[in-house]
């Protein structure tokens, strides 16, 4: 039973990070995209490329990290060396570097799908707990507000309402184990080394 609660929690703990960095991913490849694209023209853009490519990386290794979350131990990525060579170079090798296109691509997807997930994690949640906790507050509840198909205007009600939490909880933990797994998968596959 220990066992299944800590794990569940740090699948949810997976999912709200996500969700965290899910919104940082999504300002970073948007202001990444926006700016090296519009300034490429100029010379001016080329260190914008460099150092966008330098952001992306350091927000796909939180990502990194947090997988040590679902799978015991952080997601490792591959880069080649930017730092050698002239200035063009440099650009270049950062520009043809695979794995700075596989963070962009996680940092796209995961700004979607981490913040579907870490929603649905934090509503599956917080549904439990209400439910859970409906003896304690039924009392402040509006007497037009239902629970399903009843309303829980008495004790005895809330009691048995509070009991729906049982079973919500069992669909939460594996709601969650699934969605913390596949998320995690995506981040081997895409910024795992190769």
């Amino acid at each position: 039973m220990l066992g299944v609660l800590r794990r569940t929690s740090l699948d949810f703990a997976y999912l709200t990070l996500s969700l965290l960095t899910s919104i940082v991913a999504l300002a970073v490849w948007i202001t990444a995209l926006s700016v090296s694209l519009s300034l490429a023209v100029f010379i001016i853009g080329l260190p914008v490329v460099i150092g966008a490519a330098y952001v992306m990386r350091w927000t796909a290794e939180l990502d990194r990290q947090n997988a040590a979350l679902v799978f015991g131990r952080p997601v490792r990525g591959s880069y080649r060396d930017h730092r050698r060579g002239t200035f063009f170079g440099r650009v270049k090798a950062t520009v043809g570097d695979p794995q700075v296109w596989r963070d962009l691509a996680w940092l796209i997807t995961h700004s979607v799908l981490g913040m579907a997930f870490g929603i649905i994690a934090l509503s599956l949640v917080a549904s439990v707990g209400a439910l859970a906790s409906l003896p304690a507050w039924y009392w402040s509840v509006p007497e037009d507000v239902q629970f399903g198909l009843w309303e829980a205007n008495s004790l005895p009600i809330a009691l048995a309402t509070a009991l729906l939490a049982i079973p919500l909880a069992v669909v939460t933990r594996y709601v969650l184990r699934g969605m913390a797994r596949f998320h995690a998968s995506l981040v081997v596959e895409l910024l795992g080394r190769r």
